[in-house]
Order: structure tokens, then sequence, then C-alpha cells
């Protein structure tokens, strides 16, 4: 009984022993950054950057950064005409920035990310931007800075995200939200600048289903990351101060409710207050009491006005990137049953209500 015991965990040890499916690192080329153009004859073009690392003389080594595009009738078709000009096997599983061109969002987004949600090795943690002209401009830029345009580009991104420019995302949610009613897409908006080997982040994409149907520009994807229910901050500059100077304020949510009533029509409340802090007072002047409530009944007017345009500016996309849909349907699924909500959500009353406290005017004030 021993032996045979010992005889089935020795052929077991043999059957854990190898590893069927390995990659060596000597025989594959990790990719950081991935670009998908739609072009005018409907095909598709895959741009990739590979960090590699050229031996010079004397033993000194420096890292650059070949820029190489495919094209095929899909990405897939893309990607192995791509394969075809690359000496090893492309790795995906190290990708830190996905850009896909506005042409191919309005198309559908859903074909393009198919491809890369079927790579195993795909990561979780990218960022997905949509570019206003081409992926592969982005892609190739050689910024003075930095060794690795996928480093530029990603902490370009998080920065944003830090400063509330942009939401946070979760690229892996993409697909699901694309499928939920009551939920809808929206992301950063990046793209060359005429400055030198540059990019900027211009705005945010707004989505309906698969498609790309609207954007806001950066000051109003500002306002809808202040509206949406993860943590808002951040700074911003608004011509209210004295002498009609403009004011800079660093801010920072600390409050945030959604109330819904369907009586006569379905309207969505949202309630915000936004403890400010003033960062500079160019004119100099003393501001007493009287003074910063003046600024800040000042400043509450520019951001509901702001908001308003904002939230109609979503319901003409019709995007519900704020997730309204989703909250009615957790509150009033009765209701929710009854209503064909890719109608009714440009229809209903989104309200905005903000409200300002200036915490701290100045160490000179």
């Amino acid at each position: 009984m021993r032996k045979r015991r010992i005889i089935v965990l020795l052929s077991l040890a043999l059957l854990l022993s190898g590893c069927w499916d390995q990659r060596q690192l000597k025989n594959i080329r990790m990719v950081q950054t991935v670009g998908v153009d739609l072009l005018e004859d409907h095909k598709v073009r895959l741009s990739v950057s590979i960090p590699t690392i050229k031996i010079a003389i004397e033993n000194q080594s420096n890292v650059v950064t070949p820029k190489v595009s495919g094209e095929g009738h899909s990405v897939q078709e893309a990607s192995l005409q791509l394969q075809k000009m690359i000496s090893q096997h492309m790795d995906l599983r190290e990708t830190r920035v996905l850009l896909v061109n506005k042409a191919f969002a309005v198309k559908n987004m859903y074909e393009t990310l198919d491809y890369f949600y079927r790579e195993a090795q795909f990561p979780i943690s990218i960022f997905v931007a949509i570019t206003d002209g081409q992926a592969r401009d982005v892609v190739e830029l050689e910024v003075e800075d930095r060794s690795l345009i996928s480093e530029y580009l990603y902490d370009l991104l998080k920065s944003n995200e830090e400063d509330g420019v942009i939401p946070e995302e979760s690229p892996f949610l993409i697909s699901s939200i694309m499928m939920t009613p009551g939920f809808d897409n929206v992301l950063p908006v990046i793209d060359a600048t005429h400055q030198k080997e540059r990019a900027k982040i211009t705005g945010l994409a707004l989505f309906h289903g698969k498609q790309m149907t609207g954007r806001l520009d950066s000051n109003h994807s500002r306002t809808f990351v202040m509206l949406t229910r993860h943590m808002s901050y951040g700074t911003m500059t608004e011509q209210i101060g004295p002498e009609q100077s403009y004011l800079t304020f660093s801010y920072k949510r600390a409050k945030h409710k959604v109330k819904i009533t369907i009586k006569d029509q379905i309207t969505a409340d949202i309630f915000i207050t936004l403890n400010c802090f003033l960062v500079d007072n160019p004119t100099g002047t003393l501001l007493n009491k009287i003074m910063i409530a003046d600024i800040s009944r000042s400043l509450e007017k520019v951001l509901s006005t702001r908001a308003e345009k904002t939230i109609r500016q979503l319901q003409q996309a019709n995007c519900d990137g704020l997730g309204i849909g989703l909250q009615m349907k957790a509150l009033h699924q009765k209701t929710w049953k009854t209503l064909d909500w890719n109608k009714e959500y440009s229809e209903i009353n989104i309200k905005p209500h903000i409200k300002v406290k200036i915490k701290n005017h100045g160490l000179l004030n």
C-alpha cells in the first residue's frame, strides 16, 4: 500500500514539473503603449511602442523605443501583420496606455476592445483614452524629458486624474458598463499638441452604449468629476475677485447626495458642498467677511451655471455618465421597469445644487 502511494506521488510530481505554456523573457518583446486607428478605407491600424535596451560601445547601453504599425481589416489581423515585423513574440502584459482614435470610438468602441480582452496577459491597471486625431501620432511622440512615451502618457493621465480634471477609470469595467442600462462610459480625450512633442488632455469623450456620442471640454470635464459619486478635489481659477481679478482656489468636495423624485416628472437633484481654499489674491486687497461671502456666492453661481451646461451636454449625447439610471433602478424598481431609459434619460430633469464654503483666504488676510 505504501509503495503504491509513493508511485502515485512520483507520477504526479512528474506531471507537475513542466510548464507547457511558458514564455521566456528573452523570446518576447514587451509592448507598453498601444494605439488603434480606424482609417478612411475602413481598415484598422495598430501602432505600438516597444522599449528596447540597445548596447553601445564600451559596454554601455541606452533605452530606445521603436514604434511599429500594422494594418488589417480588424484589430486581430492588424496584430498579425504587426507580428511579422517584430523579431520576437509581441507581449501585451506590460501595456500602460491604450489609445483609440475618435473615428473608431464613434463606430464601435467594443470592436476595438474585444481583441485586448481576449489576451490572457493583458493588464487591468492601464489607462484607456480617446484621441481626436490619429492614435499613431501620439504613440510616436518623442518627449524630450522622458525616454519612454508610455511613462509620459501614463503620468500625464494620472496627474490629471489626481487633479480632478478626468474621472478615475477602471479599464476592465468598460465593457460591462456598455451592457448596463442606466450607466455609460466617460473616457479622457488626449491629443498631440502644436508644441514640440507633447500631448494634452483636452476633455472627456461621452458614450452611450458602445459608441461615442459627444464630448466635454476641459472646464466641463472638471465639473463632471465634481458631479460624480467619486471623491473630487483639485484647483480652479475663476474671474470673481476684487476688480474683476482672477482667483485660484484649491478645493475638496465635502458632501455629495443625489435625490430622485418621480411624482410629476422624474427629477434628480444633485447636492454638492465644496470646501475651498484661496490660493492667491493678485490685487492684494484685504478680504473681510462680507467680501468672502460675496466671493462664495459668485463662485456658487459660476459653478452652478457650468454644471447645468455640463448636464445639458450629457443629456444631448444621451450619456448617463453620472449613473442616474442605476439609482432609479435601485430606488424605484416599479417605475424603472416601465421606462425605456434610452429615450427617457434625455428628458428627465437633473438639477445641480452647489454650495461653496471658503475655509481660508490666505496668510496675508
